[in-house]
């Protein structure tokens, strides 16, 4: 059997189509933790018109690891990025990878970013699981 190139595209576009489907949930803009903290129901609204509800909860726990100034700038929900290429998830940012390498209790931890795999995953959605959210990739 031959596979044409056209057809490779073609099954490409309908993945990355599939995919963006998976990611109507991911806010249209994020909100720092601190005007997060101000609100009586800290929410953000998804691409697709749904809100995503934090737990005050969760936010203040993730308000002890970091400072004032942190606080203003962490932009949430931090997101746990999931790519078709990879077998585990990526969490970039400096406050983003500060924060679960905390709640992992891993004793060194990357500066920008870090890798995880299904049972750190299970450990973060447990802990923090209005704090986080999936984000599905395809390359």
């Amino acid at each position: 059997m031959v596979i044409m190139k056209q057809d490779i595209n073609r099954s490409h576009r309908l993945l990355k189509k599939q995919i963006g489907s998976l990611n109507r949930h991911i806010p249209r803009q994020r909100k720092s933790l601190s005007n997060l903290l101000k609100e009586d129901r800290p929410h953000v609204v998804g691409f697709d018109g749904s809100r995503h509800r934090f737990k005050k909860s969760e936010l203040k726990l993730v308000a002890s690891l970091l400072s004032n100034a942190e606080q203003d700038v962490l932009k949430l929900p931090i997101y746990i990025e999931m790519d078709t290429m990879a077998s585990g998830a990526r969490i970039a940012g400096r406050l983003e990878t500060k924060i679960l390498c905390r709640v992992l209790e891993m004793e060194e931890c990357p500066r920008d970013e870090i890798f995880i795999y299904r049972y750190d995953m299970k450990l973060i959605r447990q802990k923090l699981p209005t704090v986080t959210q999936y984000m599905f990739l395809v390359r």
